[in-house]
C-alpha cells in the first residue's frame, strides 16, 4: 500500500537514516563468539558443496532474528516453501520469530546487548545502522561472499545495476542483500496509478481527462451527480501527490529516494521547498476547498479507503488497482495517463519504483558460524527456483501450471483471499523480504490484470532514469538524523495545513525560510555528497 511521503518504509527511502534510533549510541559489536567470520569464508569447511544442492552434506542449523508479519504463518517452519526448501539444501533455520509490532525494538535491544543471532532477517535494518554497525564490523561485509558464493544475485545485479549502486555503502562495502522488483514487471514498476470511473464519464458525457481543468471538470461533475460521493478519494494523501509528481516535475528520477531530487540546474534539492511543490499544494487546496478532495484524508486509513471504493463512493483515487481493494466496483475504473497542466504540455509519469525496492532486510553479523552456507542459502532465494518457491509455494500444492503460466490453484482461492490462501505455503507474506519479485511468480495486486493495464497506460511517459534510496557513512547518518526529524514533522504538518486552508500558501516564503532554519541547506549537502559519490 502506498504510504504518506512523509512516512515512507524506512527501508526503501533515503530518509531511512533518520530512523536510525540515536538510542543506539553504544555498540553491540565485536564479540564474535562464532569465531572469526573472515577465517571461515577464507577456509571453507568441507562439509560445504561450493555450488549445487545440496548446499552442506551433514545438515546444519542457522540462526536469525526474523521480523514475523501477521499475515504470514505462526512458524515458518510448517511452511511449505521452508520444508521444502530445507529438504534441497539440508539446511535447517532457526528463525527467531518475533511479531511485527515488536521487531524493531528487539532488533535493537539484541544489537546494543551484543547478544544477537547469525542474521537479522526481515527487520527493515535502516540505512544509517547498517552503515554504523557495518564500520563497527558487527555487521559483515558481503562482497567476497557474493562474488564467490551467490551466482544467481550475481546475475540479478548485473543485469540491473541499480541494484549494485543502492547496496554499496561509501566504504565500498555491501553488508544487505537486496528486495529485488524485476523492472520488466509493469505492476511492480509503476505501482500507484491514477484511476478515474468509466462508467461515470460515460454517464456525463465527458472525454477521458488529460489536463488539470479537465480533471477538476470530471470532479465536480462527480460532485454534483452522485449523491454522497467523494470525487477524489485515498487511504492517505501520499497515493494522491506521488499520481502528481510527474505533472508539476517533482520527484524527477522517482520515488526511491524519498523527498529529494535535482533542480534546473541538476543540483539536489528537497523538493518540498520548491515553487513547483507550491504549485502541486494550491491546486489541492483548490479542491480541497471545493469539497472535491476527501474531506478526511488525512486521518483516514485503508480500511475506510476500501468501504469507500467498495460502496461505489470514489470518482478518482489513487492505487495501485482498484479491483484489488474495491471487488466488482473496482472494475468501473480505468487508469489515467499523466495528467497535464496545460493542454499541448508533454506527459510524464514520475510515480516509478527502483528495481532496489528494499535494504536492511537481510544483515549478517560477526557471530556468523557458517558464513559461506548462509550466503549459498540465500542465494537460492534469487533463483528461478527458490523464487517460486518463496512466492508460490510448491507446484502441485499451492501452483499449477496453466497454458505456460504458473497459476494458483483455483481450489484455495474459494472464499479466501489470495494471503490466506497462500499462508500455510509460501514466504513472502508481509512484505519486508530480501527476495526476487516478478510477475512471473509474484501474485499480489501489484501484479494483477488491472494493475498491469494501467502500468502500460503511464509506461510511455515514465522516468527513464530512477534512483534506488542514497546510503551515507555512519557520521553523515548521525549528522542529518535530527535535521532530518525536524524537517519531517514540519513538512508533515505543514502539508495538511496548506492543504486543508489551515495556512495561506502566500506564506510560502515564510516557510521555506522555516526550513532553512531548521537547517536544509545542510540535509541537502549531506544528499548532493552522497549523489556526487554515486555518480
Amino acid at each position: 500500500m502506498t504510504r504518506s511521503p512523509f512516512t515512507r518504509r524506512t527501508v526503501l527511502a533515503s530518509s531511512a537514516v533518520l530512523a536510525s534510533s540515536t538510542a543506539l549510541a553504544a555498540c553491540g559489536g565485536g564479540g564474535d563468539e562464532g569465531g572469526d567470520t573472515a577465517e571461515k569464508i577464507e577456509n571453507p569447511d568441507e562439509n560445504i558443496n561450493p555450488e549445487g544442492l545440496p548446499i552442506v552434506e551433514e545438515e546444519i542449523t542457522i540462526s536469525f532474528m526474523s521480523r514475523r508479519s501477521n499475515a504470514s504463518a505462526e512458524d515458518w517452519n510448517e511452511v511449505a516453501a521452508a520444508q521444502t526448501t530445507q529438504e534441497l539444501t539440508n539446511i535447517e533455520v532457526d528463525w527467531g520469530l518475533v511479531n511485527e509490532e515488536a521487531a524493531i525494538e528487539r532488533r535493537n535491544l539484541l544489537l546494543t546487548s551484543g547478544d544477537y543471532p547469525e542474521v537479522f532477517y526481515r527487520t527493515g535494518v535502516p540505512s544509517g545502522d547498517i552503515a554504523k554497525y557495518g564500520e563497527q564490523g558487527t555487521f559483515i561485509p558481503l562482497n567476497d561472499l557474493i562474488e564467490k558464493y551467490m551466482p544467481n544475485l550475481t546475475a540479478r545485479m548485473e543485469e540491473y545495476p541499480a541494484l549494485r549502486t543502492g547496496l554499496t555503502f561509501p566504504d565500498g562495502n555491501i553488508y544487505s542483500l537486496p528486495g529485488i522488483y524485476d523492472p520488466t514487471s509493469l505492476g511492480l514498476r509503476y505501482q500507484t496509478k491514477f484511476w478515474i470511473r468509466q462508467d461515470w464519464l460515460d454517464q456525463f458525457g465527458m472525454a477521458t481527462p488529460e489536463t488539470l481543468e479537465e480533471y477538476q471538470a470530471y470532479l465536480e461533475e462527480v460532485a454534483a451527480s452522485i449523491e454522497g460521493s467523494i470525487p477524489l478519494g485515498g487511504q492517505d494523501m501520499g497515493s494522491i501527490l506521488t499520481s502528481l509528481y510527474g505533472t508539476f516535475g517533482l520527484a524527477n528520477h522517482g520515488n526511491d529516494a524519498g523527498l529529494i531530487d535535482l533542480d534546473a540546474d541538476g543540483k539536489v534539492r528537497y523538493f518540498p521547498a520548491s515553487e513547483e511543490y507550491r504549485d502541486l499544494l494550491s491546486f489541492l487546496a483548490g479542491l480541497y476547498s471545493k469539497g472535491l478532495l476527501q474531506q478526511d484524508i488525512f486521518a483516514t486509513d485503508a480500511a475506510a479507503f476500501s468501504a469507500n471504493g467498495t460502496e461505489g463512493l470514489l470518482g478518482s483515487c489513487g492505487v495501485q488497482t482498484p479491483s484489488g481493494y474495491f471487488g466488482k466496483e473496482g472494475d468501473n475504473y480505468v487508469a489515467l495517463k499523466p495528467l497535464v497542466r496545460n493542454a499541448g504540455d508533454e506527459p510524464a509519469w514520475h510515480a516509478v519504483r527502483s528495481e532496489l525496492s528494499s535494504i536492511g532486510n537481510f544483515v549478517m553479523t560477526d557471530k556468523s558460524e557458517h558464513p559461506i552456507e548462509i550466503a549459498r542459502w540465500m542465494d537460492f532465494w534469487f533463483g528461478e527456483e527458490g523464487a517460486k518457491l518463496f512466492f508460490l509455494g510448491v507446484e502441485g500444492e499451492s501452483y499449477e501450471e496453466v497454458d505456460g503460466r504458473d497459476e494458483l490453484i483455483p481450489e484455495l482461492l474459494e472464499d479466501k483471499t489470495v494471503d490466506e490462501a497462500l499462508k500455510p505455503y509460501v514466504l513472502y507474506l508481509g512484505g519486508w523480504y530480501p527476495g526476487w519479485a516478478t510477475d512471473d511468480w509474484f501474485r499480489g495486486v501489484e501484479t494483477s490484470e488491472q494493475s498491469t493495464e494501467g502500468s502500460k497506460v503511464v509506461e510511455p511517459y515514465a522516468l527513464k532514469e530512477v534512483w534506488p534510496a542514497f546510503t551515507f557513512t555512519a557520521e553523515e547518518s548521525q549528522q542529518i538524523t535530527t535535521i532530518g526529524n525536524d524537517i519531517s514533522k514540519y513538512a508533515e504538518e505543514s502539508l495538511a495545513a496548506f492543504i486543508t486552508g489551515d495556512r495561506s500558501l502566500d506564506e510560502w516564503d515564510d516557510h521555506v525560510a522555516t526550513f532553512e532554519q531548521i537547517g536544509l541547506a545542510e540535509y541537502v549537502a549531506a544528499h548532493q555528497t552522497a549523489y556526487e559519490r554515486r555518480s
